[in-house]
């Protein structure tokens, strides 16, 4: 079987030309955005029609493309195009072809590592399939999912229309190439602090200044214990502030509000609203709220379910169990074993940063054969 390398360059250039980037100074990208709706609409489904599939688009922008009537057997690959990285790139939707010292051959462009490189490899993999004349009926199911704002929502809804469900989920993003078979989830924290907004010359005596509430949270937290049990493949439970936000912004003024976030990695078993309450109880006597934010569940998976077999069957050999989340939890809660598995440079490691994204060549080719294997193996 061979990889149409010109094909895999159309489509990769196809995708990251689409602008599905979080905006700046926002978290998140909310599935109804119009330019998910677009890449939806206008960009994966013709894509997926090109293939040979029957695509269905549901109310959250979410694609699904199947060969055939569902069996059950399915793999389902799902791609999730919203952008949470390279916010910072040159020129982030014009897709490049770039050497590095070393002499690799990358692909540059917006998403390459994130899961549009895993898209476009998807897509050769069933290109592949077909011009050897294999029957998809039964093998697989590929989609792209709206999922953009750090909770399972549009996951939700996705697996709702699927009817029977898969055997298994290929999560499209980068891993090397690697099978991701767990990972801790994680809850947003959400502590708020009300002040008085008041000239600072005055503040002192007639305002109350949420500042040093904030302060005195965080002292809290850092004395807050977690279970120390580990998680033997997973990890340890951790609490870290990641985002600070007071308002409004005035001159020489106190704020009205602060804002602080906190992300509370969780272990399989654990529940949310307790990680919540746990952090509540720990301030118990200070004026503020505690809430619960953006939730995802933890994934882990066994090394001999089907999708796994089925990877390794392709050439991905190697799992491993990622200090990141992402979406592969709420598979794994209604019993299809979700796992990760999609190209990222070992040169560039840019999953997680502003700046540049850009996946080697040779990722993006293994990744088709890996994908096309495992579709053949089902």
């Amino acid at each position: 079987m061979t990889i149409d390398v010109d094909a895999l360059w159309r489509w990769f250039e196809t995708f990251v030309a689409a602008d599905t980037l979080v905006a700046a100074g926002a978290n998140r990208i909310d599935p109804l955005d119009p330019r998910l709706a677009r890449f939806a609409r206008e960009v994966a489904a013709p894509a997926f029609e090109e293939l040979g599939a029957t695509v269905a688009i549901d109310r959250l922008n979410n694609v699904v493309a199947r060969f055939g009537e569902p069996t059950g057997r399915e793999l389902l690959f799902l791609a999730y195009p919203a952008l949470h990285h390279g916010n910072e790139m040159e020129e982030p939707l014009r897709a490049r072809r770039v050497r590095s010292a070393t002499g690799v051959e990358l692909w540059a462009g917006v998403g390459a590592s994130q899961s549009k490189g895993g898209l476009a490899a998807v897509c050769a993999a069933v290109a592949a399939l077909r011009a050897d004349g294999v029957e998809l009926d039964g093998r697989a199911i590929v989609g792209v999912c709206s999922e953009g704002s750090s909770t399972h929502e549009s996951s939700r809804v996705l697996y709702e229309s699927l009817d029977p469900l898969p055997a298994g989920a290929v999560l499209t993003v980068g891993t090397r190439n690697r099978i991701s078979l767990g990972n801790r989830g994680r809850v947003d924290v959400v502590v708020e602090i009300d002040g008085e907004p008041t000239h600072s010359s005055v503040a002192g005596r007639l305002g109350r200044n949420p500042i040093p509430v904030v302060a005195e949270v965080q002292r809290r937290l850092d004395g807050l214990t977690l279970d120390p049990a580990e998680h033997p493949l997973l990890g340890r439970r951790s609490i870290l502030p990641y985002k600070l936000t007071c308002g409004p912004v005035a001159p020489h003024t106190t704020p009205a509000w602060c804002r602080l976030v906190l992300d509370r990695r969780l272990l399989p078993g654990d529940d949310p609203a307790r990680a919540v309450a746990e952090v509540a109880d720990a301030l118990t006597g200070l004026d503020v709220s505690v809430r619960q934010g953006a939730t995802m569940i933890p994934a882990l998976v066994a090394e001999d379910a089907a999708v796994v077999r089925a990877l390794r069957a392709g050439g991905a050999s190697e799992g491993f169990y990622p200090e990141s989340t992402f979406d592969a939890g709420y598979a794994c809660s209604i019993g299809v074993p979700a796992v990760m598995c999609g190209p990222l440079s070992g040169e560039l490691d840019t999953t997680g940063v502003l700046g540049d994204d850009a996946v080697s060549r040779d990722q993006l080719v293994e990744a088709a054969a890996i994908y096309a294997g495992a579709i053949r193996a089902v």
